[in-house]
């Protein structure tokens, strides 16, 4: 049986299965509020409470006795999280529609409605009709974020117990799934960290660490691309299972000095998003503004900082499903209590709006005092209540709407397919797109047969995207360029800041080949569920060496898994011949011994390579060994996390190298490779001012440090720079290597978040197994220029001259067109590779994950 891209299958067999793993069986009889335990009966306290942060094992305990109690609540295991958390999912209505055949019945309607691109009208009506409305409520994604969390228990406490007339409508038309916290991991550790430092110094100081183990604050940034444990449990409800119309997603960190951020939000809009959706977000956020104002709930801010044009958050990606996705922001996220001085306020916010005068969208400016978290949990409960009402109210119209919403996706782009050919260099990665194409429910097909369009034929095994179908938003985001407009805070002015990235073409980041062909493909095809891995050859027993193809990403991981059992492994400086044909220099060679024909075999089939056999030794070769690597943490740095899941992802083995352990030196006997992830060189070598955190957070690498960095190059190691970091061995080193964005300012060189084409020369070894050219993924990364007559330099990459731009928004084509992107430098002994960019950003860009691979191999050479 082949194995199977995905680490999480979709359950498809019972309804159960369907709602995930029960956690405890409700109770049998209705809900009576005498013998449903109240939060404070279980945490100790009521939630929200001054100075008090729960746990995720406390809240998640008070949700079990609560669905115990209960049966107007039913509680699932969705998943499990990257720390081992179950990670748990509630899903609260009336006590007739929690029955397993009448739920089961609710989520198939809204699936279907989701997905009705073939339903009549007349079947689109029934099933509206008779549907349930599915609305979503989470909480705590961002752990210091802390009102999410903490207003997770008595929202269900309320929700399940009252008996006003809005609560029993709510609970008899709608089924409201609750996430009691996203990032279960998160949540515990900052609540820990809160209770051991209160009354300290500390008290008050931000968690220290990455609270998600790879992502930290930055796991919301992970929704079409499915990284993270935490975002395949959410997703596979989101976007599979249950398919909500209706979603808010909560945060905590709302524009100061207002007291939530809340809908309209800004322009731009993403053009693939379909109108009804944009009108509903609008709707509920009225909805949101006027409830707040009726409860006396002043400072509510909409049309600021938040936009509808980026994809990949959690609120966001809903849209391209054709789900209202509301995201707000409250105020104040501390337990600690605080005075706030109106003296103190900004007089505007960033678009010239007064903070103190009412306007359109912040009619009721808030004008300072003493603010507490329980306030801030009270204003989400206004907002989640609001979407509850709107969701009721509108019930059928939004079901119906779903359907509508999924018939224009496949009424439109009925001429445009996509094919993903089976035989580019990369078909694993290439079918790693498909998995999160899949991960996202957008609809793939596999060619059984070879197919001919044109003059081109391809291959049996090639995937096909058709554009018309229900979630055509995301096909549409996600395999074409984003094309950004031009926004400016006024005439000739500098650029109104994206909330964030531009673009983010996700068929470009990953280096996959995807033909956008404009006509509907006649061709034998299957549906796709989930793909397998390619199959897997090994063309024979070699008389010298194994070869694997340096063009294919999981070569490397092939190649870690035999250093590490022992095999000896060669790297080409050329060209090298197989039985097969030629592979491009870069490619490696593993030589058998006892053992390795299996080992190598095994991979083979584990990763989908073809691996080739090589009968006589190449000119030029280099023995290779598993460098040793070390990824610098210095602090709180969602860059080290991402490429921390990569190294793992791929086996590269690394130690963690922290500030203290770079100040302490001797790193050469520890170490060939020294990993910078994005940072920049002040950052590095100061680190946190002194007094903020407990000492052993405090201050970066220092001087000391920067200069024991220098002796391990100068001995012969290799130092490997991501994005900005490039700053510490340009300032530091003596590298006759300058950056041309340095002081340049934004109204000039501005690239927030794009995609790039890039030129490569494979003649480089950090360049090996690269074409001509490439996409690179940039966020006003540095280019680099070598100083005239400088020795012991080399570039792999090189920005074009002109139209550089792939995906997204550039400006300063003229700052950086022409200049180097990644170059080595000699130092003393050693080296340093400086990639002006992040090859593994987001890890997202699989199609640079080679530079980095590449450039940490430097170090194993021997």
């Amino acid at each position: 049986m082949k194995r199977r891209l995905s680490r999480a299958a979709l359950p498809v067999v019972c309804a159960l299965a369907l709602l995930g793993t029960p956690v405890l069986t409700s109770a049998t009889t209705a809900t009576a509020s005498n013998r449903v335990p109240k939060p404070e009966s279980v945490i100790g306290w009521t939630p929200c409470t001054d100075y008090k942060l729960a746990t995720y094992e406390q809240i998640a305990d008070y949700y079990r006795k609560l669905d115990k109690a209960s049966d107007r609540m039913k509680l699932v295991e969705i998943g499990k999280t990257s720390e081992g958390r179950p990670q748990l999912m509630a899903i609260v209505s009336s006590e007739k529609n929690l029955k397993d055949a009448n739920l089961k019945r609710y989520r198939e309607t809204s699936v279907r409605l989701s997905q009705g691109d073939s339903l009549s009208e007349s079947e689109a009506r029934a099933l509206a009709k008779g549907g349930k409305a599915i609305a979503w409520v989470d909480f705590g994604i961002h752990s210091t974020e802390v009102a999410g969390h903490q207003t997770a228990p008595q929202f269900a406490y309320d929700l399940v117990t009252s008996e006003t007339s809005e609560a029993r409508e709510i609970r008899d038309n709608l089924i409201t799934l609750l996430v009691p916290n996203v990032n279960p991991d998160g949540g515990t550790k900052v609540a820990e960290w809160y209770r051991q430092n209160l009354g300290g110094p500390y008290q008050d100081a931000g968690y220290p660490e990455l609270y998600q183990k790879y992502a930290g604050h930055d796991n919301n940034r992970d929704w079409y691309m499915f990284n993270l444990q935490e975002t395949q449990n959410v997703g596979r409800q989101l976007f599979h299972e249950w398919i909500p119309q209706v979603m808010h997603n909560v945060h905590q960190t709302a524009v100061f000095p207002a007291r939530i951020s809340i809908p309209p939000y800004e322009d731009p809009l993403n053009p693939n998003i379909h109108p009804q959706v944009v009108r509903g977000v609008n709707i509920v956020g009225d909805a949101m503004g006027q409830r707040l104002e009726r409860e006396d709930k002043g400072g509510a801010l909409a049309r600021q900082s938040y936009d509808i044009w980026w994809n990949g958050g959690a609120r966001t990606a809903p849209y391209y499903h054709n789900q209202i996705g509301i995201l707000t922001e409250t105020a104040h996220a501390s337990a600690t209590p605080r005075v706030y001085d109106p003296a103190t306020f900004p007089k505007t916010f960033a678009d010239g709006t007064s903070t103190s005068e009412p306007s359109v969208f912040y009619p009721s400016p808030w004008k300072g005092g003493e603010w507490h978290l329980s306030q801030s949990c009270d204003y989400i409960k206004t907002a989640s209540w609001a979407m509850l009402r709107v969701a009721n109210d509108d019930r059928e119209a939004l079901l119906y709407g779903a359907a509508q919403m999924a018939r224009d996706g496949g009424r439109n782009g009925a001429s445009t397919t996509y094919v993903i050919p089976a035989d580019q260099a990369d078909f694993p990665t290439a079918t790693k797109l498909v998995d999160k194409l899949r991960w996202n429910n957008i609809r793939v097909e596999r060619a059984m047969k070879p197919f001919t369009v044109g003059d081109r034929r391809y291959p049996a095994g090639s995937y096909l995207v058709r554009e018309a179908q229900p979630y055509r938003a995301a096909v549409l985001d996600l395999l074409n360029p984003q094309v950004y407009p031009d926004r400016r805070l006024y005439p000739g002015g500098p650029l109104e800041p994206p909330y964030d990235i531009t673009g983010y073409t996700l068929s470009f980041q990953m280096g996959v080949t995807v033909n956008k062909l404009d006509q509907a493909v006649r061709a034998e095809t299957v549906a796709v569920d989930w793909p397998t891995v390619p199959t897997g050859a090994v063309a024979g027993a070699p008389k010298y060496a194994y070869a694997l193809d340096p063009r294919v990403n999981d070569s490397s991981a092939a190649v870690n898994a035999l250093l590490a059992a022992g095999d000896k492994v060669f790297h080409s400086s050329a060209e090298v011949t197989t039985r097969t044909g030629k592979l491009p220099a870069g490619t490696f060679l593993v030589t058998p011994r006892p053992g390795t024909d299996a080992r190598v075999t095994r991979l083979a089939t584990q990763f989908g390579l073809s691996i080739a056999a090589v009968d006589a030794k190449p000119a030029k070769v280099t023995a290779l060994a598993a460098p040793r690597i070390g990824l610098y943490d210095g602090f709180n740095n969602y860059d080290e996390g991402w490429t921390r899941l990569i190294l793992d992802q791929f086996g590269f083995q690394y130690e963690k190298l922290t500030n203290a352990s770079v100040r302490a030196g001797d790193l050469r006997a520890k170490f060939d490779t020294i990993v910078l992830p994005d940072a920049t060189y002040n950052s590095m070598r100061n680190g946190r001012a002194a007094g903020s955190l407990p000492p052993e957070y405090t201050g970066g690498m220092t001087d000391a440090g920067v200069a024991n960095l220098k002796a391990f190059v100068e001995a012969g190691g290799t130092v490997v720079t991501l994005n900005k970091a490039a700053q510490l061995p340009i300032k530091a080193f003596g590298v006759p290597v300058k950056d041309v964005t340095e002081g340049v300012p934004e109204t000039t060189y501005n690239i927030p978040g794009s995609v790039l084409n890039l030129n490569l020369d494979a003649r480089d070894p950090v360049a090996a197994g690269f074409g001509p050219n490439a996409s690179a993924f940039v966020a006003n990364g540095p280019a680099f220029e070598v100083d005239e007559g400088a020795e012991g330099v080399t570039v792999a990459a090189t920005w074009p001259k002109t139209k550089l731009l792939k995906s997204g928004f550039l400006l300063g084509e003229d700052v950086i067109g022409g200049k180097a992107a990644v170059v080595t430098a000699k130092v003393g002994d050693g080296q340093v590779v400086m990639i002006g960019f992040k090859p593994q950003h987001r890890a997202q860009s699989h199609g640079t994950y080679r530079l980095l691979f590449n450039a940490m191999y430097l170090g194993g050479q021997r």
